[in-house]
């Protein structure tokens, strides 16, 4: 799956999974997930981690790491796909 495909499935979770109108989100693929960018907070990534893991058949990692990956829709599409990735192989 390509990295394009990635992030609209992703953009796809964040409206079913919190009720986000994405015709009225202003935020880019690189603004943050969090405050002013995407206006996600802790208690949205429960969700938005039990929908990607279910939809892609991955489990992202409960580690330090994971922070990094949230900064942004591209920082989370691109961990997404080094895990089907890795999955694959």
């Amino acid at each position: 799956m390509q990295l394009e495909e990635i992030k609209e499935e992703i953009k796809n979770i964040f409206a079913d999974r919190l009720n986000m109108d994405l015709s009225s989100v202003t935020a880019g693929d690189d603004d943050g997930l969090f405050d002013d960018g995407w206006g996600i907070d802790s208690i949205d990534v429960i969700d938005i981690v039990l929908g990607v893991e279910k939809k892609f058949g991955v489990k992202l990692g409960q580690d330090e790491e994971i922070q990094g990956h949230f900064r942004s829709l591209n920082t989370l599409a691109a961990y997404v796909k080094s895990l089907t990735e890795t999955a694959k192989a």
